[in-house]
């Protein structure tokens, strides 16, 4: 009866394992997404750090996807450990090709370094703007 029950609960929770996110990653994006709002906690002592790679990657993104229409970068009034990235893309192809770059990967490689947890992530479609 144990090992059935035992069955059961793992059959149950596969898939809510599943769904959860990757360490290091936010949630999978929907399809209809162009625009994301995600946030990054970096870990004590390497704000500084974490600030000069999200400018980094700001001008990379600026210089290799003719898609992104915006990256701005915030950091929390509240929590100045937590930077905030809002990025829009002209649609979902460029949406889909954004961190393809060589050099954008290799970054994405160190920003483990750098982050306390797993980020957060909102994913909205634009409707409209001005």
């Amino acid at each position: 009866m144990k090992l059935i029950l035992t069955a059961a609960l793992i059959a149950l929770t596969l898939p809510l394992m599943a769904a959860e996110p990757q360490a290091g990653r936010p949630a999978a994006r929907p399809a209809n997404t162009n625009t994301m709002v995600v946030k990054f906690r970096a870990k004590p002592g390497k704000s500084d750090e974490m600030k000069a790679f999200w400018l980094e990657m700001q001008k990379e993104v600026a210089k290799s996807e003719p898609g992104n229409v915006q990256y701005d970068l915030l950091v929390m009034a509240g929590d100045p450990m937590v930077y905030v990235i809002i990025e829009r893309y002209k649609d979902a192809a460029a949406v889909a090709a954004h961190g393809q770059s060589e050099k954008a990967k290799a970054m994405f490689a160190k920003l483990g370094e750098l982050m306390d947890g797993a980020p957060t992530a909102d994913y909205l479609q634009l409707i409209s703007s001005k």
